[in-house]
């Protein structure tokens, strides 16, 4: 039988044993998915460890999707770009890093029909997730991407069109097509929370929010009451978690699947 996981500090919250688990039942894939809580100074055994077979491929999240890049072989051109890998696979004896982030995002636009080609995005954050989003608004053609950072010298890498603004700025864009809020201000348990002000919610045509509980978050219904396209990151999420079964298997999977283990997770999520 395979052997899958995740590895993180503290993984309480996390779908991702399930998201896993409903996949191989839907595909009959004999293999299992855990949880591996690590802290940083054990990540080099673990890494031995995944050498010597002992897990086939495992994901990554916070605080270690840049510590586990010196333990790797290899490194995909995606994550090098994104200076962050998520997905980690066991080839030829090889520890090969990647970030599937990139693709749950990429799938999000694409199955809410969000085209960012030419327009103006701003993003909410600049932590981990934004510098996948980030990569791909770039690669989908975004004309400028306007970043709200809390942070004082922020050291997000941008393009020279693009900009890094405070949230007090952000009252001051005009033709923002799309919001992306990567900060988790929202997200359960404190619901009621929201990432931007009354006076910052400029007139754009979608949001998306990566916060994937509660269903809809503070800011998505004060935008849907707008009648602006919203959706959370649920998709992103299972997405994610698909590409890296995709890279694991060096298979491609139908987006059947993704609607599947989304009905099943919605109803246990948002029931």
């Amino acid at each position: 039988m395979e052997k899958y996981g995740l590895l993180g500090e503290k993984l309480g919250h996390s779908y991702s044993k399930e998201i896993h688990e409903i996949f191989f039942e839907l595909t009959g894939k004999k293999a299992s998915y855990e949880m591996i809580e690590k802290e940083t100074e054990q990540l080099e055994e673990l890494m031995n460890e995944i050498k010597n077979g002992k897990f086939n491929g495992i994901n990554v999240t916070i605080p270690y999707k840049l510590e586990v890049i010196k333990y790797l072989d290899e490194v995909s051109e995606i994550a090098k770009k994104i200076g962050a890998v998520n997905t980690i696979t066991l080839k030829d004896g090889k520890l090969i890093g990647d970030n599937s982030d990139y693709f749950g995002f990429l799938k999000t636009l694409k199955l809410n029909d969000i085209d960012v080609n030419g327009k103006k995005v701003l993003v909410l954050g600049t932590g981990g997730a934004s510098k996948a989003i980030y990569n791909v608004l770039v690669d989908s053609g975004a004309e400028n991407i306007y970043l709200a950072t809390i942070i004082e010298d922020d050291p997000f890498n941008v393009r020279t069109q693009d900009r890094l603004i405070h949230y007090s700025a952000i009252a001051g864009l005009r033709g923002i097509e799309l919001i992306v809020n990567c900060t988790p201000v929202g997200m359960y348990p404190a619901v009621d929370n929201c990432p931007l002000e009354e006076k910052n919610m400029i007139n754009v045509n979608a949001v998306i929010d990566i916060v994937y509980n509660p269903e809809e978050t503070v800011l998505m219904k004060q935008y849907k009451l707008r009648g602006m396209k919203v959706a959370n990151g649920l998709t992103m999420l299972i997405s994610q978690a698909i590409k890296s079964e995709e890279i694991w298997h060096d298979e491609e999977y139908g987006t059947e699947i993704l609607e599947e283990i989304h009905k099943r997770l919605s109803e246990k999520l948002y029931k």
